[in-house]
């Protein structure tokens, strides 16, 4: 019984001195390891700003840090695969072997071109903006085919990749060259007549009314410019016309709108003819060019008939519309 109790007491002091063991031990990795473990030496990030990826790579390997995964953007001012940026920044403290994200320049970002040719000036500055262009130089020349104020090139032309914020040069039409004319003496001519004319032209009127003691009713008592002087497209004619104005001889407006074809190529402008046939007579009231999908509102235009009417459209010398108005 001895030598049982001699044994077991043996084997307890073995296991007391193996517990104390290790307990020392877990002290030992709480108290000294661990913290060590803990506290690994701190680097400073270096500058690899305008390093490329693979220089920036190299000096983070040798500072014992690593690249995270890296981000892509366009830069105006960098060229492709430099660095533009970096996180964290220079000379921050990080432990070794940490992760640094690198942004690396794909280079300009570059944009197709749009087309302008066939809008307005002020809608292609508008499209030209919207698409990241800067609208710069316009110069402006005469054209038979666009109408004023429309854009008939431009440079760099459509599509293409260009930088963003690039410039875009315009050639901008000025309308037909002008006619120049002998003004005839409409002097005693019926003043519709001679509106008539003067507007199938391309000249503007402005007309006034006056009582005259020789002159009929509804004619032309005078003029300015007067007869046998040099006119030319776009220029004023004022008209003195014989008796007062007054509703029955003003007619009545003309409340008729249309809308110029869309075309697939809308680069060129569209040959629009519209006459009214009324009780005065037939006259032409629109004979010039329009853009493709451009509103033409007579009643706007101040266009004045008599009793029955019809209209009827023509586009490139092809009738497409006819309209009667009771």
């Amino acid at each position: 019984m001895n030598r049982i109790n001699n044994t077991l007491f043996a084997v307890f002091k073995v296991l007391l001195y193996l517990l104390i063991l290790a307990g020392i031990a877990g002290v030992l990795i709480i108290f000294v390891v661990i913290p060590r473990w803990v506290r690994t030496e701190e680097v400073l990030v270096p500058n690899i700003i305008g390093k490329t990826y693979y220089e920036a790579v190299r000096i983070l390997d040798k500072e014992g840090l690593r690249p995270a995964k890296d981000i892509r953007e366009a830069s105006s001012d960098a060229p492709k695969g430099e660095i533009i940026a970096q996180d964290p920044e220079p000379n921050f403290r990080i432990k070794y072997y940490q992760p640094v994200t690198i942004t690396v320049s794909i280079g300009v970002e570059l944009a197709p071109v749009p087309s302008v040719i066939g809008k307005s000036q002020n809608a292609a500055f508008e499209t030209l903006r919207a698409a990241g262009f800067q609208p710069h130089q316009v110069a402006r020349v005469h054209s038979e085919t666009y109408l004023q104020d429309t854009v008939i090139a431009q440079t760099p032309p459509e599509g293409g990749g260009q930088r963003r914020g690039a410039s875009v040069n315009l050639l901008v039409s000025e309308g037909p060259t002008p006619k120049s004319m002998q003004l005839p003496d409409f002097q005693g001519q019926l003043a519709t007549d001679v509106l008539a004319a003067l507007e199938a032209a391309g000249l503007n009127v402005e007309t006034v009314h006056s009582s005259h003691p020789r002159i009929p009713e509804g004619a032309v008592i005078t003029h300015k410019p007067t007869g046998g002087v040099l006119v030319k497209t776009g220029d004023l004619i004022l008209l003195e016309i014989s008796g007062q104005e007054s509703v029955e001889n003003a007619g009545r407006l003309l409340p008729f709108k249309y809308q110029v074809t869309e075309a697939e190529n809308r680069n060129l402008s569209r040959h629009v003819k519209i006459i009214i046939i009324d009780d005065s007579g037939e006259h032409t009231v629109i004979d010039q060019l329009y853009a493709p999908g451009a509103v033409i509102d007579l009643e706007r235009k101040g266009v004045h008939v008599f009793g029955q009417t019809q209209v009827i459209v023509f586009e490139n010398d092809e009738k497409l519309l006819e309209k009667l108005y009771k």
